[in-house]
């Protein structure tokens, strides 16, 4: 036990270092502090997807590089610890949070919709926790007096943005694995790719250095949000995955460019920093986009898994009762077969487009009794029906059939459809 342990603690720290040392070269001039900080987001990210059995260790890599962080910027043994400890407290249960919200329901599956909330509740919590936490921590360590809201506003946005940005990209890469076949078409991603591209040309524009040069001071700001339907885009085609990395990569340069000064965010401050705020607002914005794109398209996919699985169960039991299914329309009585129709009654089924068309097939004698009772069902006279007959196909092929009727009403409380279970006898 002691080395899978010690292999995800190290793994932790490297990526939480990582993480950190990207996010301090964001920083901005006027602020002096990183626009965003990534590094949580591993924390995050990491408890969300890993077993129980290794939180601990998520926890204990993740605080150690927290301390390892603190020591390097100067402050003493004792705060540095403390913030160590704040980083595994926060992150701890803000994913117990987010994982109280994705557990499985009695189906065995997760919600999408409902696992996407508990993300951003749980991403709420460990950002303000975090940021609470910290300024109080700052006060003990530097004695001097220090802004406690702005400071908690700092931390709190900055983790927040940097949570939605890198967990999402740690859950959704989990338990990859390289594949020869079976992942996206190749039209598919070059479509992504060209939007993704799209995404970068237009935000260039937009958030480069001489904006004000290329469209006007009161224009640049309307054009913000100009770039975001392409990500959106990419998001849809590139699927989780994809999207993740494109969010990422597309956020980071959206802060650097606002950062070196570009862009309608930096063209007029009223204060310093409010350009990092708006900024951090905007891809924000832009990654609860991409999640909820993303949530709406596993709920979909989850759907039509169900709805699979249901149809291959469905399907089984009519084909082991030798069962068809078959709808006929009260007024025209035009006929959809189900699946296995063919087989089952040993004729082209598609040829019998009315319900017409299948009684002829019955007994002479018995055909007008059996038009009187469909005028009944489709005229909602009567709510069943059952015959039983042998029908008789052109090509001399025989199948006796035992067949339930029942009439389907609308909201009108008309009969619109006449719903048709078959047993055909072996």
């Amino acid at each position: 036990m002691a080395l899978p342990f010690i292999v995800t603690l190290a793994v932790t720290f490297l990526a939480w270092a990582v993480a950190a040392i990207l996010s301090q070269s964001m920083g901005n001039a006027m602020t002096l502090s990183a626009s965003v900080w990534l590094a949580t987001g591993v924390t995050f990210g990491a408890l969300m997807v890993v077993k129980p059995a290794k939180r601990p260790a998520v926890l204990a890599g993740a605080a150690l590089a927290a301390v390892a962080l603190s020591l390097l910027d100067g402050l003493a043994l004792l705060p540095a610890l403390a913030f160590g400890a704040n980083e595994a407290l926060a992150a701890s249960l803000g994913a117990w949070v987010a994982r109280l919200l994705r557990a499985p329901g009695p189906d065995g599956r997760s919600e999408p919709g409902k696992a996407y909330a508990g993300f951003l509740l749980g991403a709420l919590l460990t950002s303000a926790l975090g940021g609470g936490i910290a300024i109080v921590l700052w006060s003990w360590a530097l004695p001097q007096t220090i802004p406690m809201l702005t400071e908690w506003r700092v931390w709190t946005c900055t983790t927040f943005v940097g949570i939605l940005l890198i967990a999402p990209l740690v859950t959704s890469f989990a338990g990859f694995k390289v594949k020869r076949s079976g992942g996206m078409a190749t039209s598919q991603f070059l479509a992504g790719a060209g939007t993704f591209v799209l995404f970068f040309v237009v935000a260039a524009l937009i958030f480069s250095s001489d904006v004000s040069d290329r469209f006007s001071a009161s224009l640049g700001p309307t054009l913000t949000y100009l770039p975001l339907p392409f990500m959106v885009v990419t998001a849809i085609l590139w699927k989780e995955r994809g999207a993740t990395v494109a969010t990422l990569l597309g956020a980071l340069a959206l802060i650097a460019w606002t950062n070196a000064g570009g862009g309608p965010f930096a063209e007029v401050e009223g204060f310093a920093g409010e350009a990092v705020i708006e900024v951090q607002g905007y891809v924000a914005v832009m990654a609860l986009l991409v999640g909820v794109v993303n949530a709406l398209g596993a709920t979909a996919t989850q759907a039509l898994a169900q709805a699979q699985d249901w149809r291959t169960r469905y399907r089984q039991v009519l084909d082991s009762n030798r069962t068809v299914v078959a709808n006929f329309d009260a007024k025209t009585g035009a006929a959809q077969w189900g699946e296995g129709a063919s087989e089952l009654l040993r004729t082209n089924a598609a040829g019998l487009l009315t319900v017409q068309d299948f009684i002829t097939h019955a007994d002479p004698q018995e055909q007008p009794a059996l038009l009187a009772d469909w005028r009944d069902l489709a005229q909602g006279q009567r709510e069943h029906a059952l015959w039983k007959n042998t029908l008789r196909w052109s090509d001399g092929r025989v199948a006796a059939v035992s067949a339930r009727l029942s009439g389907v009403r609308g909201a009108d409380g008309q009969v619109e459809q006449v719903a048709v279970l078959l047993e055909v006898e072996a």
